[in-house]
């Protein structure tokens, strides 16, 4: 028998930053993960300026590897098209090596991981909460935070009937440029986008809606002259439909916090791991403590509906001819 007083499922960005956060806090936790790191993960990889200036003010000194880049190209229903240069570098991360490097940084204070999959939770009368991974081993806690991803088995303690979300799809291809390309789409159902995100040394190229499958990944592919390549499939979960609990919190993918327009995931999950964190720390409710997210995360469902709208398109594409439109939008949009 283990005992800790948090229990983290899930070591990805959403996980080891809580983890950073509690352990420097002084606060005893756990972190497991099923996975062996460094390992792969579905993700274009880009950090816009107001995840990494938050990443650089919540984890001081932080190094990791990436490809700054400051240029887009928007397309729109294949009629459309613009390039233009951004205020602030996105920078492209390879999420094995960049999760991996944000593990290492939780490792470097003390904390405390090991490799282990989650199989049951039981309350206990007494208000903790055992336990037991698929090996067998038991651990009690006080507070469980699921940070494992889409597929968070935490959440479906909370919400066994969860579905899946949004299916996305990925696979690399040989290096082009350094421009970010995204094309929109109304042939996509609403919420879906082609990618193509340029790392250092290869580009990040995907796709995903509401019915993406493999098929129509390869199909969307070869519509944009893509060779073919090894694609890859994860799904993003895209709802706050689960109960909330005071001692069991959700953030990251977990949480179905993504942003319900792009499904860029990382701001959130370092958002959320603060607020849960903080939740802890201080004995305050998780609600309370992430109640900015929560509302933004409302308001952008009513958005989605907007922006994905026939007449959101039909401005899209005369904002194309007028390039200077979109940079001013999108730049006070990424300073958030």
């Amino acid at each position: 028998m283990v005992r800790t007083d948090v229990l983290i499922v899930g070591a990805g960005p959403a996980g080891s930053m809580c983890a950073y956060l509690l352990k420097k806090a002084g606060v005893d936790c756990l972190l497991i993960d099923h996975a062996t790191f460094p390992r792969d993960k579905i993700c274009g990889g880009g950090l816009t300026y107001k995840t990494w200036y938050l990443l650089d003010q919540l984890m001081p000194g932080f190094r990791y590897d990436y490809n700054p880049v400051t240029r887009i190209r928007l397309s729109v229903d294949g009629k459309a098209q613009c390039t233009f240069d951004i205020e602030h570098p996105i920078r492209i991360v390879q999420r094995k090596l960049f999760d991996h490097a944000l593990l290492q940084q939780y490792l470097a204070l003390g904390g405390t991981f090991q490799q282990g999959a989650l199989g049951q939770i039981e309350e206990q009368p007494d208000g903790s909460i055992a336990v037991t991974l698929k090996s067998g081993q038991r651990i009690t806690c006080q507070y469980i935070v699921g940070a494992d991803g889409s597929n968070s088995q935490v959440r479906r303690y909370l919400k066994p009937d969860t579905d899946r979300g949004i299916l996305a799809m990925e696979q690399y291809m040989e290096k082009q440029d350094d421009c970010i390309e995204v094309l929109l789409s109304q042939s996509y159902d609403a919420g879906g986008y082609f990618y193509r995100f340029p790392n250092q040394s290869f580009d990040v190229v995907g796709f995903g809606d509401y019915t993406t499958t493999p098929e129509k990944f390869r199909r969307i592919m070869q519509e944009n002259n893509i060779p073919e390549g090894k694609a890859r499939g994860a799904y993003i979960y895209s709802s706050l439909d689960y109960p909330l609990h005071p001692h069991i919190l959700l953030i990251g993918d977990a949480g179905g916090f993504a942003n319900r327009i792009t499904y860029e995931g990382i701001y959130n999950a370092f958002c959320t791991a603060q607020h849960a964190a903080t939740a802890i720390i201080t004995h305050r409710p998780f609600c309370d403590t992430n109640a900015p997210v929560f509302r933004r995360i409302r308001r952008e469902e009513t958005l989605c509906k907007l922006f994905y709208s026939p007449f959101s398109f039909t401005i899209l594409r005369w904002m194309c001819h007028h390039p200077h439109l979109i940079k001013t939008i999108f730049d006070r949009k990424m300073r958030g």
